[in-house]
């Protein structure tokens, strides 16, 4: 998955623009400024939560056009003593041409400049970083929205010596459609010799799952960075809380293609295991939920912002393009019972946040 995604002369992402209806596949800040302006203001709720800090870093991972964040700045920017708390937007983007579709939506400018670093936007300083480890310490609002389903995983097989890794070969029949194919390894792997904790002795002989050691390192960054220096994070995406298995998938064009086929050519995907990240965390921070988007929407209030935006329209082409995308984003037969929503907090602080209340207690 990261060569097919990430390798830097053929890698998905990294030839530019792939969302929208023009792309391959369009995310919830693209259907909505609605989704954007909600996120922005559940971080706003952390912030007065926490005492309101003086200093605030912003923090995107997988920034896509940089579409969420703009609709985040805006809203923001409505909470003077808020937004003037922001020293700096850091944006987590591998990618040169992504990097340059956020450049022009957030600053107004373009560049064809691949090692972006730093950009003012009246006042409003921009960074770019590679990893989430080049984030400087500070109080911090984390998002990464569709972020961790692009993470690589490793999928595995238990077999009566042990977890062993199925991996990609190359298949030279000469009646192979995509010339790869999946093989289990005969031996350990280092991943598989992993498979250590508790939970993975309940499998029986035969059983397969999926694990993402790349998503467990990036929370665990993000929660230390939390428990040191405090703010909040929230992580959207579409998934389970529990163990999965055989969710890798391909989009090219809005369509589901062999996950095998045109690498480099069609997103892959997987289903996010929120459990695991709960466990990466190590009890270092407060985690809340998952809770589905539906329900996180509405508690933030997305019915009342409708109302506002239909106010503000005139015909009845666009009053359907609003409610269409408002129910696109919360039914539960599209994005509504798919997509997750799970919150990161110190500690140290026991306040259930905005759009979890209905949870009994917290995970911790």
């Amino acid at each position: 998955m990261k060569q097919v995604l990430t390798n830097p002369k053929s890698g998905y992402y990294m030839k530019g623009d792939v969302f929208g209806a023009k792309g391959d596949f369009i995310t919830s800040p693209e259907i909505s400024q609605m989704f954007g302006e909600l996120i922005g203001i559940w971080l706003i709720s952390q912030w007065e939560i926490q005492g309101k800090p003086q200093k605030t870093q912003l923090i995107e991972l997988g920034p896509g056009r940089g579409t969420l964040m703009e609709d985040m700045l805006r809203a923001m920017s409505n909470f003077p003593s808020f937004y003037n708390t922001i020293n700096g937007v850091h944006l987590i983007e591998i990618s040169p041409e992504l990097r340059k579709l956020q450049l022009e939506k957030l600053c107004g400018y373009v560049t064809e400049s691949t090692e972006m670093v730093e950009h003012d936007n009246n006042g409003m300083k921009f960074y770019w970083h590679n990893t989430i480890n080049d984030i400087p310490n500070g109080w911090s609002l984390v998002v990464a929205h569709e972020f961790f389903d692009a993470l690589p995983v490793h999928r595995f097989k238990l077999t009566d010596k042990g977890w062993r890794e199925y991996m990609v070969d190359i298949d030279t029949s000469g009646d192979s459609p995509y010339h790869f194919r999946l093989v289990l390894s005969p031996n350990p792997t280092k991943e598989s010799t992993t498979l250590t904790s508790p939970q993975y002795t309940k499998f029986n002989v035969g059983d397969c799952i999926e694990v993402s050691s790349d998503s467990w390192n990036i929370t665990q960054k993000i929660s230390n960075q939390i428990s040191k220096f405090g703010g909040s994070a929230l992580i959207i995406d579409y998934g389970q809380d529990y163990i999965q298995d055989n969710t890798l998938r391909a989009i090219r064009d809005h369509k589901f293609v062999h996950s095998l086929s045109l690498p480099g050519y069609a997103d892959l995907s997987v289903n996010v295991n929120f459990s695991y990240l709960k466990e990466s965390t190590q009890g270092q921070v407060n985690t809340f939920g998952p809770v589905t988007q539906s329900k996180f929407l509405h508690s933030m209030g997305i019915t009342t912002r409708l109302s506002m935006l239909l106010n503000q329209t005139n015909t009845i082409k666009q009053h359907k393009i609003l409610f269409d995308s408002y129910k696109r984003l919360v039914d539960p037969l599209t994005m509504g019972r798919i997509y997750k929503v799970l919150a990161i907090n110190p500690i140290n602080f026991d306040q259930i946040p905005y759009g979890f209340e209905s949870l009994k207690k917290k995970n911790k």
